[in-house]
């Protein structure tokens, strides 16, 4: 049965592929306007990723932190989540453990801390994306 429902679904990949990257791009749009404040996310050259999010890291230097955009985005409705697992070592799997740190992990540690991620659901219509933008420009207004 699974296989059967996968393989249905192979036929509206194409779709898919092409609404993620659409949302991706529109997201781009929403954000860019705040990148004195946001990292924007970049695909690696030569690459045509079909985006499963949109990954948004707050700057150090920027006025607000993570927690208050995203507080200010579930407040109003649109969902977010954190990145998966951030640095790793920090996570209680890896309590107790051998491991080896080559140099540091400031850099796993800042993106734990100060990257959020919306989703590039394919079923986003113009108006939620709208919306999105609304309520960011909401927030970023106060800044």
């Amino acid at each position: 049965m699974q296989a059967a429902i996968g393989s249905a679904q192979m036929d509206k990949l194409p779709m898919f592929s092409e609404r993620r990257k659409e949302n991706f791009k529109r997201y781009i749009e929403i954000f860019k306007k705040y990148s004195e404040y946001i990292i924007l996310p970049q695909p690696t050259e030569h690459s045509d990723p079909s985006w499963f999010s949109f990954i948004v890291t707050v700057k150090e230097t920027a006025p607000f932190k993570r927690a208050e955009l995203v507080q200010h985005l579930n407040d109003n409705n649109i969902e977010t989540r954190n990145l998966f697992a951030g640095n790793m070592v920090r996570q209680p799997a890896f309590m107790n453990k051998k491991y080896r740190i080559a140099d540091h992990l400031n850099n796993s540690d800042y993106i734990m801390n100060n990257t959020f991620f919306l989703g590039t659901y394919p079923g986003n219509t113009p108006e939620i994306l709208d919306y999105i933008e609304e309520i960011v420009d909401s927030f970023m207004e106060k800044y």
